[in-house]
């Protein structure tokens, strides 16, 4: 027989009064989910046969959207110079950062340093010139900045 489907809270709190219940399929939905909407729920399917329940955290986590606050300046530097530039970005989950140059992944090298949102490079060659990136990204994004670099 077709199970009669219910929701409640397991920690007791009544459901929010803006949720909704498809009663045919059984979805339950939340609409403008807020931090009080978190916790622990149950859905009960009951017939003549017998009863089956399942249960399921939702986790508020409070997203905001990256947004660079330190970004990059071209930069003509002399042969042997040393250059650093820096990028810095918020958001909620923090960024972590990524560097390319001329759109391909930058590793670290004896003259090239990467840290987080830093990138060092010391004794610069006419090689080095080039179009750098720094990307800052978290799961739900990510921001990228760019400089040139010349090199005279």
């Amino acid at each position: 027989p077709v199970p009669s489907i219910s929701w409640r809270r397991a920690d007791g709190n009544p459901l929010p009064g803006k949720i909704k219940i498809n009663h045919s399929t059984g979805d339950l939905e939340i609409p403008y989910f807020r931090p009080e909407d978190a916790g622990v729920y149950e859905c009960v399917a009951e017939n003549s046969r017998g009863r089956n329940a399942a249960r399921g955290q939702l986790i508020f986590q409070n997203v905001e959207h990256l947004q660079w606050t330190q970004i990059l300046k071209d930069a003509h530097m002399a042969i042997d110079a040393n250059l650093q530039w820096e990028c810095k970005a918020i958001g909620k989950p923090k960024p972590r950062y990524r560097w390319l140059k001329n759109g391909q992944p930058l590793t670290a090298k004896e003259r090239v340093h990467v840290d987080a949102g830093r990138l060092t490079i010391s004794t610069i060659r006419l090689s080095d010139s080039g179009m750098y990136q720094c990307v800052a990204e978290n799961e739900y994004g990510s921001l990228y900045a760019s400089a040139e670099l010349k090199v005279v």
